[in-house]
C-alpha cells in the first residue's frame, strides 16, 4: 500500500511536470503549428526498408492493448470515474515527452549488423557520455529488461488468458502453451517480422473496436453530457479528512489515473524510442510528431472509449473488479452475449501484438548488455516460456509487477530526455523554427 502510495505521488508529480516544462521550452509547436505538423506526420519522406508508419505500427502494437482495455476498467474500479480524467491530463502532457524520446532516438541511433538499434540506452551512451552515461545506459537496459517480462509479457497474456477462458472455456495453461509457440516464431523473425504483423493486425483491430465503441456513445448520446459532469466531479473529489495538496495527490482517481495512463500510451519510459528508432527517415522530428499522434489516439480517443462504455452500462454499480470480466460484461449490455467473443478476441489478438513488440524491447535492452548471439535465442525460449507463467497468475500481482516497473524506467529516462533537451530542441527548430 505505502509503494503504490508512492508511485502514486511521484508518476503524476515527475510527469506532469517534465510534460509542463517540455511543451514550455519547445514552445508547443504541434499546438501552434498544427497544420504543419500533420503534414510532416503524413509526408512521404522515408520510404525505405521501414517506413515510418510501419515503425509507428510496430510502436502502437506495443500501446494499444491491455491497457486499453483492460487497464482503463482497473483504473475506473480502483479509482473511480475521475480516474478518466486523470489519463486525459497524463495524455496531454505526455505527447510532448514521446516526441521528445523519438527525437532523441533517431538522433542517436546506430547501425549494427544490418539492423538498425535506437532508445534511451543509446542516447544516455552516446549523449550524456562519460561513465555516467554509461552507467544509466546499463541501469535501463536492466529495467528494460526486466519490464518487458513483466509489464510486455506478463500483464498482457494474464488478461488474454482470462478472457480466453472466459469466453471460450480454453484452459488457461493451455492458451499459455500456444502463445509461447507463436510467440517464439515471430521472435525468431526479428524486427521485420513483427513490424509485417503488427502493420495489418493493428489497424483492422483498432478500427473494428472503435466502430463498436462509438456505436455504443451514440446510442446513449444524451447521457454523456452527465457523464463528463461525474467524471469531472469525481476526478477533484477529496475527503473532508485528507484535504489540502497532499489529499489531492492521494485520491485514488489520480493516482488510478496517472499510472493506468502511463501503462496505456507508455511516453516517458523509453520504450517506444526503440520501435521508432528502426523508421527510415532523415528528420527526426518527422518520427517524433508520430509518437504524438501515438499518443493521442491511444488515450484520448480508444481509452475515453473504453471508459465510456464502461461508465454508461454499469451506472455507477461494478458488478465485478475483474477488469476484464467488467469490459465484457459493458459491452454485452449493448451488443449482447456474442459481444463476450468479439471482446475476448480483441484483447487477446491485441495482447499478442503488445507481448510480440516488447519481446523485441527487450531483445534490443539485452544487446545492448551482451552480445546477442547465444543470449538472443536463450532470450527467445525464456521470453516465450515466461506466458504460460503469466496465463495462470493473479491479476493483482501482475499488475502490481507493471506499476513498479512504469514509474523506475520513467524516472530514469526522463532524466536522460531533460539532460539532452537541447538537442530534442535543435531538431525541432530545423523543422518549426524558432
Amino acid at each position: 500500500m505505502m509503494f503504490d502510495i508512492g508511485v502514486g505521488l511521484m508518476l503524476p508529480t515527475f510527469i506532469l511536470c517534465a510534460g509542463i516544462y517540455f511543451t514550455k521550452y519547445l514552445g508547443g509547436f504541434y499546438l501552434l503549428h498544427p497544420i504543419k505538423t500533420v503534414k510532416l506526420m503524413i509526408s512521404k519522406e522515408g520510404a525505405g526498408k521501414t517506413s515510418p508508419l510501419r515503425a509507428l505500427s510496430v510502436s502502437l502494437a506495443g500501446t494499444l492493448g491491455v491497457g486499453n482495455i483492460v487497464g482503463v476498467a482497473v483504473a475506473i474500479v480502483m479509482g473511480g470515474a475521475g480516474s478518466l480524467f486523470w489519463m486525459w491530463i497524463s495524455a496531454f502532457f505526455s505527447m510532448i515527452l514521446k516526441y521528445a524520446e523519438i527525437v532523441l532516438a533517431m538522433r542517436y541511433k546506430i547501425h549494427k549488423k544490418g539492423e538498425i538499434f535506437g532508445g534511451p540506452m543509446y542516447y544516455m551512451r552516446d549523449g550524456i557520455g562519460g561513465r555516467l552515461g554509461k552507467m544509466l545506459a546499463v541501469v535501463f537496459s536492466a529495467l528494460g529488461l526486466f519490464s518487458a517480462f513483466s509489464m510486455g509479457n506478463m500483464v498482457q497474456m494474464n488478461a488474454a488468458s482470462n478472457a480466453v477462458e472466459s469466453a471460450f472455456s480454453v484452459p488457461t495453461w493451455l492458451f499459455g502453451v500456444i502463445s509461447a509457440i507463436l510467440c517464439a516464431i515471430l521472435l525468431v523473425g526479428g524486427f521485420g517480422g513483427i513490424s509485417r504483423v503488427t502493420s495489418v493486425l493493428i489497424p483492422i483491430l483498432s478500427v473494428l473496436y472503435l466502430l463498436m465503441s462509438v456505436r455504443v456513445v451514440i446510442l446513449d448520446f444524451e447521457r454523456i453530457p452527465a457523464l463528463f459532469a461525474m467524471i469531472l466531479e469525481d476526478a477533484f473529489s477529496v475527503s473532508s479528512a485528507t484535504g489540502g495538496i497532499l489529499g489531492f495527490l492521494l485520491t485514488g482517481a489520480l493516482r488510478q489515473g496517472v499510472a493506468k495512463g502511463s501503462f496505456s500510451h507508455e511516453a516517458g519510459c523509453g520504450t517506444a524510442p526503440m520501435a521508432h528508432a528502426g523508421a527510415d527517415t532523415k528528420i527526426p522530428a518527422k518520427q517524433g510528431v508520430l509518437g504524438i499522434f501515438e499518443v493521442f489516439f491511444d488515450t484520448i480517443i480508444l481509452c475515453t472509449l473504453t471508459g465510456f462504455v464502461i461508465l454508461l452500462a454499469s451506472d455507477g454499480e461494478f458488478v465485478t473488479d475483474n477488469g476484464m470480466h467488467l469490459v465484457i460484461y459493458s459491452f454485452a449490455r449493448y451488443y449482447g452475449k456474442y459481444a463476450a467473443y468479439f471482446i475476448s478476441a480483441s484483447i487477446v489478438l491485441f495482447a499478442f501484438a503488445t507481448v510480440i513488440c516488447w519481446g523485441y524491447y527487450g531483445k534490443v535492452c539485452l544487446g545492448y548488455l551482451v552480445p546477442l548471439d547465444g543470449a538472443g535465442k536463450l532470450y527467445d525460449l525464456a521470453y516465450s516460456a515466461i506466458t504460460i507463467l503469466a496465463a495462470v497468475m493473479s491479476e493483482s500481482a501482475v499488475w502490481a509487477l507493471s506499476d513498479i516497473t512504469v514509474a523506475l524506467m520513467t524516472v530514469l529516462n526522463l532524466t536522460a530526455v531533460f539532460w539532452l533537451r537541447r538537442d530534442v530542441r535543435a531538431e525541432t527548430e530545423m523543422v518549426f523554427g524558432k
